[in-house]
């Protein structure tokens, strides 16, 4: 069964377009040689990541991430397994909400400010999974 983890953490500087694409680039390349899939979401200086795959396999590359100078404050919200993989299909999808986007998807519209969002799924990481099916829809459309 496949192991999924969703964590937050702030970048250590603003993220220019280019230097997200490459981010792509090369996590859909180690995705695929990996069999890892999952979704990359930035919003306001903030990477919000979702990894599933082999739990080995994903474990090792959550220690690579957490150490990336290029972010800094890695915050797991859910870790576990997972009856399948959400993003099957995708190798890294991405998305580049708004706040207030991200706010609705984890179920608390009219959240103020992104760090009070990821402050609210810490202390409740059930919300997590809303994130997660509302990720799924908005990359449906």
């Amino acid at each position: 069964m496949p192991y999924q983890i969703m964590y937050s953490s702030q970048a250590a500087t603003p993220m220019t377009i280019s230097g997200l694409e490459q981010i792509l680039i090369d996590a859909r390349s180690g995705n695929e040689a990996r069999n890892v899939t999952g979704a990359l979401i930035y919003v306001d200086g903030v990477f919000f990541q979702i990894l599933e795959g082999d739990k080995d396999v994903v474990s090792h590359l959550m220690t690579s991430i957490a150490s990336d100078s290029r972010h800094h404050s890695v915050k797991v919200f859910y870790e576990g397994v997972v009856d399948a993989p959400a993003f099957d299909s995708w190798r890294m999808a991405y998305l580049s909400p708004t706040a207030e986007q991200m706010s609705a998807w984890a179920g608390l519209p009219g959240t103020a400010t992104l760090e009070t969002l990821l402050d609210d799924i810490d202390r409740d990481p059930r919300r997590a999974p809303t994130i997660l099916v509302n990720v799924l829809k908005a990359l449906a459309q």
